[in-house]
């Protein structure tokens, strides 16, 4: 093994392993054991806040590696921390009732419905609200052609309390990226919900689940 030492003008000292041109303070041709670091060895624990992780760039140098704020370590292991997921109940624009916004001469279809989801700048889209649906004393069915469009990825749980919903796919009563995607209608029945999300890049929404 071959262990060279190199200074600068300024006396900064370089080591090199089984290489004659170090370009680190510690530069090792070959590989790398620490002891103390062991699996076995329990006595090791992080302390404090981890901020960083060492990793290896293409040329095998060691690098500082941030931890976001969505990993956390415990127990000397990294583990992934998912947002929690909230529901909150959320109502039409302006307390109207479905028959409010039946299309002009159609009787319980409504085109392009405005959900009144607004998204805020920073926000990471962890709650999922539940829209609820209420139409009044009136129990007859909806058709919804479709729900105005809102950015990628937004979630929201549909929640008819009056009457049946029906969703109509791909129908051209509603603007092109307003529609609801799929290959056959989707129904609703009263007291049951469905989770819908948006898809920006085909510009439609689709069905996740029902509930």
């Amino acid at each position: 093994m071959a262990v060279t030492l190199s200074t600068g003008f300024f006396a900064q000292a370089q080591i090199g392993v089984n290489t004659n041109a170090p370009t680190a303070n510690l530069d090792v041709n070959g590989t790398l054991r620490v002891r103390s670091l062991d699996k076995t060895n329990e006595s090791f624990q992080a302390t404090g806040d981890v901020v960083y992780i060492m990793g290896v760039d293409a040329n095998g140098k060691v690098i500082p590696i941030e931890i976001d704020e969505n990993i956390v370590l415990e127990g000397n292991k990294l583990r992934v921390q998912l947002p929690e997921v909230e529901t909150s109940i959320a109502e039409l624009p302006n307390g109207t009732n479905l028959e409010d916004n039946y299309a002009p001469g159609e009787n319980g279809v409504i085109n392009d419905l405005d959900l009144g989801i607004v998204i805020l700048p920073g926000d990471r889209r962890g709650t999922w609200p539940v829209i609820r649906l209420p139409n009044g004393d009136n129990d007859a069915k909806v058709d919804i052609t479709g729900f105005k469009a809102v950015p990628d990825g937004t979630m929201a749980f549909i929640y008819p309390t009056s009457g049946d919903i029906q969703l109509k796919k791909d129908s051209d009563e509603s603007q092109p990226e307003n529609r609801i995607a799929g290959e056959n209608d989707h129904n609703i029945k009263k007291n049951e919900m469905m989770l819908l999300m948006y898809d920006g890049e085909i510009k439609k929404w689709i069905v996740v689940s029902k509930h």
